[in-house]
């Protein structure tokens, strides 16, 4: 008997013939009838005031006709507007069949709250037209419609005036809570914008205040490094001028030994010259093999940091079963490459304590050792060398101690970035399944709406998503330059133990020329310790400067990452607020539509109801 409506239905609608209103299960309908002639069909049409929602019921001539067989005041097909009325007054909706509501035609006429007067005005004209009328009845029925025409027009404004007001006061209840929601949203986002902003301070005052501590201790340690080189340079100087002094009072005393003491020196001069032509050709050769096998040793460490690479890279693409055996023999290099860093780092400093300590020690005996050749160098040198190796003692367990500490500082540091990448991914997670649950929820509250605007919030969760994707990308990005700076800094802590193997090679070299030179001038051998001293300084300048530019170098880098970073936040935020601002202006744009269109509506309503001939019942 009813069909679903179509679109092209719908277009084709026909001309309106007949127009009221109705109330059913608590909600306002407009009712329209359009009669289409060449589609040979009657249309009834319930246009929802509260979600602008359309609902068709439809009938062929023939089957509208059929409607009215047992009634016999309605055979007539002339009398159009009292069939229209009496099927107007049996449409009921139907929720069978997936809980979507359909318009169907009752048996019996649907229950409506209509003002007692109206019932009681038009209750005898309905009960006196289930009988065959006569003509006299008519007119008598018809002479009353007329004088009650007026009284059912103010019982139409009023009405209509009644569910005008009804909607405007729910349309402004819906407004208030849309806005409600606006401000909860907008405050939301506040909250948590102000606390990415804290945190952003904070993290930027704990590395103003490291960076603080970093150029305090460089401080330190330079005006340490300056005093004891003020220190030793007053020592030296004392020490010089103390020999001096007694070299000059003994001047006289020792002139016929020092004849005898050149003679003898010039002799021995001659055979340590042979000896120490035959020594540096052996050192040559020494050399030469030294410097192959710190090459060789070079190109193992470089196979084997190369290979480590490697081989660490293809471990963390494994299956996770092999994770804890993975995990414990990078444990066990990483104890090896310590062990053989602290190795190094204790021959380097012992190496360059070992040559501060002669240098002080052969500074302050040059002048002894012009006078005592023999007997007193070989006991000098003997009492240096016990020196030396309970020097070395010392500094060997001061380096150890150093090295255990400096392991655990970097396991320490290791664990709490563990920790801190946890409590990021962490995070991440319950953001995105907020994200996630906030969505579905909105979902849920919004079916009610029209499909318009369930496919605007279908939309809007796809960019949302979007989003997401490029925040995971953008973090995956940091820390693929995270794992490039790792590398880099590698590499120039490798450059700089080649560097620094380099200057102890330098520092060797000059020793044995040193040691080669050591019957020279007083003279000559001050005008050597201020060139070697200048180099070294030198050196130590440039290295200073060397790790400046690094550091440099990591804060600007750091400083673009927070850019890029901002950058990003800000794109997030200035996305945030366009959607709420397009979301706020379609839904004012929906609700003035609504608004307007249930206005006009209302007032078409009561237009055609006082326009309607006297058989029509009045509409709400």
């Amino acid at each position: 008997m009813a069909s679903a409506p179509t679109v092209d239905e719908r277009e084709e609608g026909g001309a309106l013939v007949f127009q009221r209103g109705k109330k059913l299960h608590d909600e306002y309908y407009i009712i329209s009838v359009r009669d289409n002639a060449e589609g040979a069909c009657v249309r009834f049409s319930a246009y929802e005031l509260e979600s602008s929602e359309t609902y068709d019921l439809l009938y062929n001539y023939s089957d509208f006709d059929a409607l009215f067989k047992t009634h016999p005041e309605l055979v007539n097909p002339t009398n159009k507007e009292g069939r229209y009325d009496w099927v107007v007054d049996r449409l009921d909706f139907s929720t069978e069949g997936g809980g979507h509501k359909r318009l169907i035609l009752a048996s019996e006429p649907t229950v409506e709250e209509e003002v007692e007067e109206s019932k009681s005005i038009i209750a005898s004209p309905k009960a006196k037209q289930k009988e065959r009328l006569t003509y006299a009845d008519r007119q008598r029925l018809r002479q009353e419609a007329d004088k009650l025409e007026e009284k059912r027009a103010a019982n139409i404004a009023m009405k209509s005036e009644k569910n005008r007001k009804a909607f405007v006061a729910e349309l402004q209840e819906k407004r208030k809570l849309e806005e409600l929601k606006a401000t909860s949203r907008k405050q939301r986002i506040d909250e948590e914008r102000a606390e990415r902003r804290e945190k952003a301070e904070m993290q930027k005052h704990i590395n103003e205040e490291r960076q603080k501590r970093y150029a305090e201790n460089d401080k330190k340690r330079d005006e340490r490094i300056k005093a004891l080189e003020a220190e030793r340079r007053k020592r030296d100087l004392a020490a010089i001028q103390e020999l001096v002094e007694a070299a000059s009072l003994k001047k006289a005393e020792a002139a016929a030994r020092l004849e005898e003491a050149r003679q003898r020196k010039r002799e021995e001069e001659n055979a340590i010259q042979a000896d120490l032509a035959a020594k540096k050709k052996l050192e040559q050769k020494v050399d030469a093999k030294r410097e192959a096998a710190i090459a060789e040793r070079t190109m193992r460490i470089k196979s084997a940091e190369r290979e480590y690479l490697q081989d660490r890279h293809r471990q963390i693409k494994a299956i996770e079963a092999e994770k804890n055996e993975k995990e414990a023999r990078k444990q066990e290099y990483l104890r090896e490459k310590a062990a053989q860093r602290a190795s190094q780092l204790r021959e380097k400093h012992e190496r360059i304590e070992a040559w501060e300590h002669s240098e002080d020690i052969r500074t302050q005996n040059n002048l002894k050792k012009e006078h005592a050749r023999n007997m007193l160098m070989l006991d000098h040198i003997e009492s240096l060398r016990q020196q030396f190796s309970q020097e070395q003692t010392l500094a060997q367990a001061r380096k150890q101690a150093a090295l255990e500490q400096r392991k655990e500082r970097e396991a320490q540091e290791a664990e709490q970035a563990a920790e801190e990448h946890k409590r990021k991914a962490e995070l991440d997670r319950k953001r995105q399944e907020s994200i996630a649950s906030r969505e579905a929820t909105r979902k849920e509250r919004n079916q009610q709406y029209c499909t318009k605007i369930r496919d605007m919030k279908t939309a809007q969760a796809l960019r949302l998503r979007e989003q997401a994707a490029k925040l995971e990308e953008a973090r995956e990005k940091t820390r693929e330059e995270k794992q490039r700076e790792r590398e880099f800094r590698a590499e120039q802590d490798y450059a700089a133990a080649q560097v620094e193997s380099q200057r102890e090679e330098n520092i060797k070299n000059k020793e044995q020329e040193r040691d080669r030179k050591f019957a020279a001038m007083i003279k000559a051998q001050k005008e050597r310790e201020a060139q070697d001293a200048l180099e070294i300084e030198a050196r130590k300048h440039q290295r200073r400067q060397q790790e400046k530019e690094q550091a440099q170098k990591k804060e600007e880098e750091d400083q673009q990452r927070k850019k890029q970073m901002a950058v990003l936040e800000d794109q997030r935020e200035a996305m945030i607020k366009q959607r709420a601002s397009e979301r706020n202006k379609r839904e004012q744009e929906r609700l003035r539509t609504s608004v307007s269109g249930s206005q006009s509506e209302a007032a078409e309503a009561a237009t055609a109801a006082a326009s309607a001939p006297v058989e029509a019942v009045p509409s709400k």
